[in-house]
């Protein structure tokens, strides 16, 4: 038994420094406390201090960590962290909230419509097949393929976009999006009409209309937004077509 417990605790530097960041995520350790000192919190996840150490440099250069002497380490408010880190991002995956869903949200509406227009002027035939290859694999039988899908569909088209920063967005943020789509998904209570608008925004593509496009994607994220509750004045009207 004792040889099972040893080799379940984390060893490899980066397990250290997920499973601290996991407890920080999920509100063990939370904003404005302090760490345990660096013998107890070492010995309560069977690490040495020195690896405990490496861990919390990397914490503390992804902004969710203060180390000051004497007074110790805490815990930074989420305002402080690095959001757009791609670690970070996903760990924050299966610890998803309210209010960092609401910001994600947010975020798309801000970008994703207007790559949605671009591709409609800029996609290449191989990357309109991309996006309508991952719309049919949309229709798939299970939760986890259609969510899948649904996050291939949204990141070709930021690809389709040719903008390099709209494409690499993308990529940062594919691990948090998966987690969203897989809540939004899991609770939409049309999956048709969800689809349907999916097929609106490939259609305004192929048709190279970035006005439609533009409306079709905005039309996709509020019914996202329906689907998680998370309607306001802003969110919760689809625009007309």
């Amino acid at each position: 038994m004792a040889d099972v417990q040893t080799s379940s605790r984390p060893r490899v530097h980066r397990d250290v420094v997920e499973t601290l960041a996991h407890r920080i995520l999920s509100g063990g350790i939370k904003p404005g406390e302090s760490l345990p000192n660096t013998q107890n919190l070492s010995a309560a996840l069977g690490v040495s201090r020195s690896a405990l150490r490496e861990a919390i440099k990397v914490l503390s250069a992804k902004g969710m960590l203060d180390v000051r002497p004497r007074t110790g380490t805490r815990v930074l408010p989420r305002s402080s962290w690095n959001l757009m880190d791609p670690e970070l991002l996903s760990w924050s995956g299966p610890i998803l909230d309210e209010d960092l869903v609401r910001g994600l949200l947010e975020c798309r509406k801000l970008i994703e419509p207007g790559a949605a227009a671009l591709a409609a002027q800029r996609a290449t035939p191989a990357q309109l097949a991309e996006i309508e290859t991952a719309l049919a694999q949309m229709d798939a039988d299970t939760l986890e393929e259609r969510v899948q899908a649904d996050l291939n569909f949204h990141v070709a088209i930021l690809r389709a976009s040719a903008n390099l920063f709209l494409a690499q967005w993308g990529q940062t943020v594919s691990s948090v999006l998966l987690a969203a789509f897989r809540l939004s998904t899991g609770a939409t209570h049309s999956y048709d009409a969800t689809f349907s608008a999916h097929q609106d925004v490939v259609d305004a593509i192929r048709r190279r209309d970035p006005t439609a496009a533009d409306r079709s994607m905005r039309a996709v994220l509020s019914a996202m937004a329906h689907d998680l509750h998370l309607e306001n004045s802003d969110t919760a009207s689809t625009p007309e077509k």
